[in-house]
C-alpha cells in the first residue's frame, strides 16, 4: 500500500479488531461526512430560506465532480433519490408500442428487472435471459437483442456474482438495433472506471462505493436519451419543453455529504482508488484459490468477489465470530474490499476461511 493510502486508512476506524469487507453493502463514510450533513442544518437554522445561496454550492460542486469522473457534460448529471428511481424514470419515459421488447438478465437485481411494466402495459414484453455461467452473461444478453428491442437493461456489476460487463461492447450492439442501454451502476461507480461513451442512462446510489449514505443517487441521462425519451415526471424543475429528468429538489443534506465524499476521493485520486480495489479483489480471489475454492466471480470484475459454500449463512456467521465481516446473499459469500482495506485484511480473511474449512 502506498503512503497516501496508508494515511487514508486511519480515516476509517471501523470497529476495533474487526475486518470490514462489506463495501458492496454500505461504504464507510469519509471523515467529513458528519460535519457536512450537519452543515446543511446549520445553514438553514441561521438563514432560513436565504440559505439557498449556500446549499446550491455543494450540489454544484458534487455535480461537477461526478461529471469529471464520468467524463460527461455537467448537464448530463442529475441527482435523484435512489437507483430505482432513475431506472423507473427511464421505463416510464419511453413511448411503448405493441411488439417492443426489453432485454434483462433473469437473475438481475429486482431494480433492473421490475421497472419495465410500462412496456408490457403498452403491448410489449420483457425478455428475461438465462445468463448461464457468470462469464457467459454478456454474450447471452447480446444474443437476445433484436430489431424489436427498445431497451437493454443491465447491472454494470452484478450484485451477487460480481461480474462486470463491458458497457462499450453492449452499447455498440444497442446502437446496431437502435435500442437504449440503461444501466444500474450502483456496484460499479466509485469502485472501478466507468466509461459512458455508449451508455444512454446510468443510475447509481451513492451509499456503497461512493461512501455518501442513503437517499441520493446519481442519474446520468445522455443526450441520446434526452432526445428519445419524454420525462415521465414533470414539476417546477423541468416544465415542458425541458428535457431534464430532474423534476424537483434533490436530497440537499445528502448532497452536502456527497460533496465532501467526492472531494476526499478526488484528492486521494480516483486512479489510486480503482487500482487498490482491483488489487484487493484480486488478492481475495487468489487467496480463495489457494484454499481450494474457485470464486464464482470471473476475471471481469470490480470490487466484489463471490464464492459458494454448502451453508453460506453458517459460513458467514463463523467468519463473523472470527472478526471478519462479509455478506451472505442468495446462498453465496460476498466479499467486497474498498480502498481503505489492506493486504493484511485479506490475510486475516484468508486465515479465517482456512480455519472454518478446517
Amino acid at each position: 500500500m502506498d503512503e497516501q493510502l496508508a494515511r487514508a486508512r486511519a480515516d476509517f476506524p471501523y470497529r476495533d479488531g474487526r475486518v470490514y469487507l462489506q463495501s458492496a453493502g454500505v461504504g464507510l463514510p469519509v471523515p467529513g461526512a458528519v460535519a457536512a450533513a450537519g452543515q446543511y442544518y446549520v445553514d438553514v437554522a441561521g438563514l432560513g430560506v436565504d440559505a439557498q445561496q449556500l446549499w446550491h454550492r455543494p450540489a454544484t460542486r458534487a455535480r461537477e465532480r461526478m461529471a469529471r469522473l464520468l467524463e460527461v457534460p455537467v448537464g448530463d448529471v442529475g441527482f435523484f433519490r435512489n437507483t430505482s428511481e432513475v431506472l423507473n424514470l427511464a421505463a416510464h419515459s419511453v413511448a411503448w408500442h405493441a411488439g417492443d421488447e426489453v432485454v434483462v438478465a433473469a437473475d438481475d437485481y429486482p431494480g433492473v428487472v421490475l421497472p419495465w411494466g410500462p412496456a408490457e402495459a403498452g403491448g410489449g414484453r420483457v425478455v428475461r435471459v438465462d445468463p448461464g455461467q457468470p462469464h457467459q452473461r454478456e454474450q447471452r444478453l447480446l444474443e437476445a437483442l433484436s430489431p424489436r428491442t427498445r431497451v437493454l437493461a443491465v447491472s454494470h456489476v452484478h450484485p451477487w456474482t460480481g461480474t462486470k460487463l463491458d458497457l462499450t461492447r453492449l452499447g455498440r450492439a444497442c446502437r446496431e438495433v437502435d435500442c437504449l442501454l440503461v444501466v444500474d451502476g450502483i456496484q460499479a461507480l466509485g469502485a472501478t472506471p466507468v466509461d459512458l461513451s455508449w451508455v444512454d442512462v446510468y443510475g447509481a446510489g451513492v451509499f456503497k462505493w461512493l461512501l455518501s449514505g442513503f437517499g441520493t443517487s446519481v442519474g446520468v441521462f445522455r443526450e441520446r436519451a434526452r432526445e428519445l425519451l419524454t420525462p415521465a415526471y414533470r414539476s417546477y424543475a423541468n416544465p415542458p419543453p425541458s428535457t431534464s429528468f430532474e423534476y424537483s429538489a434533490a436530497n440537499l443534506p445528502g448532497l452536502y455529504v456527497l460533496d465532501a465524499s467526492t472531494a476526499y476521493l478526488e484528492e486521494l485520486g480516483w486512479a489510486r482508488v480503482f487500482a487498490q480495489v482491483d488489487s484487493l479483489a484480486g488478492e481475495v480471489a487468489d487467496a480463495l484459490s489457494r484454499l481450494g475454492i474457485a470464486p464464482v466471480t470471473p476475471a471481469a470484475r470490480a470490487g466484489i468477489v463471490t464464492f459458494d459454500v454448502e451453508d453460506s449463512t453458517a459460513f458467514v456467521a463463523a467468519l463473523t465470530a472470527r472478526g471478519v465481516d462479509v455478506s451472505d446473499k442468495v446462498g453465496q459469500v460476498i466479499v467486497s474490499p474498498h480502498f481503505y482495506n489492506t493486504a493484511e485484511d485479506v490475510d486475516r480473511f484468508a486465515a479465517a476461511v482456512g480455519e472454518v474449512l478446517g
